[in-house]
């Protein structure tokens, strides 16, 4: 092909694209990904407070907030979601308040709570209203966790006073632990930093968890039903052989099973870290943290079963800061899941969500990935949003830890946020973020999504083939797509 012949076709090809971006009105970004519409949004408040033991004695004031919360709670978003048959949704945060030092008067367990989604548009910028209905405590009534046999840990409830950490000590803070705490060995975030959450057929829960890592099975009733299971090299800096035996950390701090679910018939968990161990030894391929591994686990034996997979993260080859936030089972062998960078407000970069099927890999035997879509840039035609500062009038999820997503039906997904209360403020500058939750639904079923080039490719031929289309049949096969699309 001559340099000029080439030029003129490359010259189409961009064409083509930006003809196809403007048709559909819609920025390169908002064209990344599958169609799709913002379907509903609601927002459970920040100044939402469950009563339960005081609060917050170990943190700081952030962003006008100042602790302790006297006689209760805060929700700090959620780190995992799952709806009901009933129509509620059961919510888990995190461990509270970031690390085990600080979190040790911060209850763990799941949350009933009721979302009544916005789902159109009617001029303001308010999200729908999030009801909290009922929790369930974590706790290790049943005492696995000092039996002698298994992984045995000395939680909140075994001491008289609340503990901090100082590199790997535990420092007594001369505040005596809430008598609820000891009386019904609840657990706290001192204890585990729960994530994820797996519910099994008979209503028990797999929780994936972070200091360990550890997985860990809790009946309905949140009892701890057996010691938590360990994972064959991961370990964190809080993990107990680290800091009491001196073992090797070989995973970074709150880098641990971000992701945990069942595969389609729940016979396997898949359990998935946020990122690539920090042993380069320890990695899929030992110079690239791109690199990470999901972990096969057998719910019925309690045990990993030693098949794991590779998974390819977007980023850097070194330095890569991009997490898994969630993933979950969209039917079969295909799973979606997050992908994210740990800024908010306007320095939020890298937000989306990807389908993987299980039984796609490339060349190197890494599985392929789908982007689904840029949660930076949701369409929303119905205008959810509002008079929200968007980006190209499209809604945003400018938030640090988007760590839930969820399946409604074949076509929609809810995705929800841990909000790290109260230190950021993605939505409004200078406001704590309250946790929000929205529904998105995609044109195409998303059981029946197959592989198809990276974003950038997949734009280009979109316009290549739409341009070809209207150079031999008029606008009208454009128009049509366009049509589809809605």
């Amino acid at each position: 092909m001559s340099a000029s012949r080439q030029k003129a076709r490359l010259a189409l090809s961009a064409l083509a694209h930006a003809a196809v971006v403007a048709t559909l009105g819609m920025s390169s970004a908002q064209a990344a990904g599958l169609p799709h519409q913002l379907t509903g949004w609601a927002a459970l408040s920040d100044t939402f407070r469950w009563e339960g033991p005081t609060s917050g004695q170990f943190i700081g004031g952030a962003l006008g907030v100042t602790p302790p919360f006297s006689d209760s709670q805060p929700i700090p978003g959620f780190s995992a979601l799952l709806k009901n048959a009933d129509g509620s949704w059961t919510g888990m945060a995190d461990n509270g308040f970031g690390t085990k030092g600080n979190s040790g008067d911060f209850l763990i367990g799941l949350y009933n709570v009721g979302i009544q989604f916005r789902t159109a548009g009617n001029g303001s910028s308010v999200p729908g209203a999030v009801s909290v209905n009922s929790r369930i405590n974590f706790n290790d009534a049943k005492g696995y966790l000092k039996d002698g046999q298994g992984v045995d840990l000395k939680i909140t409830a075994d001491f008289a006073n609340y503990q901090t950490v100082s590199g790997n000590n535990l420092v007594d803070s001369g505040k005596a632990v809430d008598s609820r705490i000891r009386n019904g060995r609840l657990l706290t975030g001192f204890d585990f930093d729960v994530e994820s959450i797996a519910r099994a057929k008979d209503g028990s829960y797999f929780v994936g968890e972070e200091f360990g890592p550890y997985i860990l099975h809790f009946d309905a009733q949140g009892t701890l039903m057996s010691d938590p299971v360990a994972h064959p090299f991961l370990k964190s800096p809080s993990n107990p052989l680290v800091m009491n035996n001196g073992a090797q950390v070989t995973s970074q701090g709150s880098r641990g099973f971000e992701s945990l679910a069942f595969n389609g018939d729940q016979s396997r968990l898949w359990a998935v870290p946020e990122a690539a161990p920090t042993v380069a030894a320890l990695r899929p391929v030992a110079n690239d943290e791109r690199y990470l591994n999901f972990f096969e686990f057998d719910p019925a034996a309690m045990a990993y079963t030693g098949h794991n997979l590779v998974y390819k993260k977007d980023g850097p080859q070194t330095g890569n800061n991009i997490v898994i936030g969630d993933m979950t089972n969209v039917g079969g062998d295909k799973f979606v899941l997050i992908e994210r960078d740990s800024k908010y407000g306007s320095a939020a970069e890298v937000k989306r969500l990807y389908l993987v099927d299980l039984n796609e890999v490339d060349e190197t035997g890494t599985l392929k990935k789908t982007l689904l879509v840029d949660l930076l840039h949701v369409n929303d035609p119905l205008n959810i949003g509002g008079p929200l500062a968007t980006v190209g009038g499209s809604f945003s999820m400018p938030f640090d830890s988007i760590e839930s997503v969820v399946v409604l039906d074949n076509h929609t997904l809810a995705v929800a946020i841990d909000t790290n209360y109260p230190d950021e403020d993605g939505r409004l500058l200078g406001k704590p973020d309250s946790t929000e939750i929205i529904t998105i639904r995609f044109d195409q079923q998303l059981f029946a999504v197959s592989p198809v080039p990276e974003p950038g490719t997949y734009a280009l031929m979109l316009g290549g083939l739409a341009l070809l289309a209207g150079l031999r049949g008029g606008r009208s096969g454009l128009l049509k797509n366009r049509h589809d699309r809605r």
